[in-house]
């Protein structure tokens, strides 16, 4: 932003006072101040407003200059992935798209948070075209997939926001269901042999440690064997644990999976435990 004339001359002047030579010259001592030491009406006071004015004049075009080159590089469109994770969460369900003739784009005409129900979304490049994963809130605030309703109004919606040739695909499931087999030594001072802890009988603190890992992976992550099991060994009265396996169950799965390797990319983009006392048994410490 272009400063004023009077902030252009001030930073001018105060340079010009502090230079040792200029105040020998003019014989200029102790705290002198420009205006207290030049007249109005002075030769050096009218250059200086003068070369001021000159700078506040060309600050004034690049400032003009600026706000169009932002307004060029505002409307132009990047379809990178971190693009289209930004439109698919811009999605608003009952509104319909306009086309902005300044920016050569479909939009909303009003923006209301209130409408825009994709609360989660995952973007791959798969080779000559985009696959997205989308997915709303339960009331806790965790990925459910999208009805088929809204599902086909988000479908239309990024076909007319994309740009032209580009391959679409989009999926929104319910999250990819886990379970453990997992030996847990346990501190009996601390968790009793169900698993509660004894000064809370309502946590389960390895269960609390699974669930808890599962919703901190983002949306479209990956489980990681290890992560989940120095998850479990943090948890209270946890001494050590022996896992013995992870299964995975997608919505398009009719049964369990077991996790081969140390890595497991969701099919639906989340993780959702299930029956997880079935699979920990608890062992006394020694």
């Amino acid at each position: 932003m272009a400063r004023t004339i009077q902030q252009i001359k001030s930073a001018m002047t105060q340079e010009f006072m502090t230079d040792s030579v200029i105040r020998e010259r003019y014989g200029i001592t102790g705290d002198a101040t420009f205006d207290g030491t030049f007249s109005a009406v002075s030769l050096e006071n009218i250059w200086f407003s003068i070369v001021a004015s000159a700078i506040w004049v060309l600050e004034s075009i690049y400032d003009v200059f600026r706000s169009d080159v932002d307004e060029k590089i505002a409307g132009a469109v990047v379809a990178s992935i971190p693009w289209y994770h930004k439109i698919a969460l811009e999605f608003q369900y009952g509104d319909s798209l306009v086309f902005d003739e300044k920016t050569q784009q479909f939009v909303y005409p009003t923006v209301d948070p209130t409408k825009q129900v994709v609360k989660f979304a995952a973007c791959r490049d798969v080779g000559g075209g985009v696959y997205v994963l989308a997915a709303a809130a339960d009331s806790a605030g965790n990925p459910v997939a999208l009805s088929s309703g809204v599902l086909s109004a988000f479908e239309s919606y990024l076909k007319q926001r994309k740009p032209a040739g580009v391959i679409l695909e989009v999926g929104s499931f319910d999250p990819d269901l886990v379970r453990v087999n997992m030996t847990v030594e346990y501190d009996p001072q601390v968790i009793n042999a169900s698993g509660e802890l004894i000064a809370d009988p309502s946590v389960k603190p390895v269960e609390a440690a699974i669930n808890d890992y599962l919703h901190d992976i983002f949306f479209g992550g990956v489980l990681n064997k290890t992560k989940l099991v120095d998850a479990v060994q943090a948890a209270p009265g946890v001494k050590d644990i022996l896992l013995g396996g992870v299964f995975v169950k997608s919505a398009i799965s009719s049964s369990y999976e077991t996790v081969v390797g140390n890595n497991y990319s969701s099919y639906s983009g989340a993780f959702k435990s299930n029956n997880l006392s079935g699979g920990i048994t608890y062992v006394l410490s020694l």
